[in-house]
C-alpha cells in the first residue's frame, strides 16, 4: 500500500472524489487531512480550475489536502486518470497530519 495526497480534484467534495472509492479503480482509505510542511506554488489557472502544484520548495504556501492508502491498481489508476507522467508527477514531499479518522 501507498500514500497518496490529494490536494485538488480528487479531495471530499470535489468531482472527482468518487474515483478514490470506486472498487474498479482499487481500494483506497481516507486517512485525514494534512498540508505539507514545505511551501509550495499551488497554481490554478486552466479553464477548468485545475490546480497544479509546482515542485518549487520554499516558494508559495503550505498546501492542504488529504492523504489515502491506495493498492497497487489504485496507484495504477490515479497516474493514467492524472496522466503522470506527461502533466503531473509524483514526487516526495513532508506532510503534517492534522486529523486521523477515528
Amino acid at each position: 500500500m501507498t500514500r497518496v495526497f490529494v490536494y485538488g480534484i480528487l479531495k471530499k467534495g470535489q468531482p472527482n472524489n468518487y474515483r478514490m472509492f470506486d472498487n474498479n479503480n482499487g481500494k483506497a482509505e481516507y486517512l485525514g487531512l494534512a498540508f505539507t510542511s514545505q511551501k509550495y506554488p499551488l497554481v490554478i489557472t486552466t479553464k477548468n480550475n485545475i490546480p497544479f502544484l509546482l515542485n518549487i520548495p520554499g516558494q508559495g504556501h503550505r498546501v492542504h489536502g488529504e492523504i489515502y492508502k491506495v493498492d497497487d491498481q489504485m496507484l495504477k489508476f490515479l497516474d493514467t486518470f492524472k496522466s503522470v507522467p506527461t502533466l503531473y508527477q509524483r514526487m516526495m514531499v513532508q506532510l503534517v497530519q492534522l486529523i486521523s479518522p477515528c
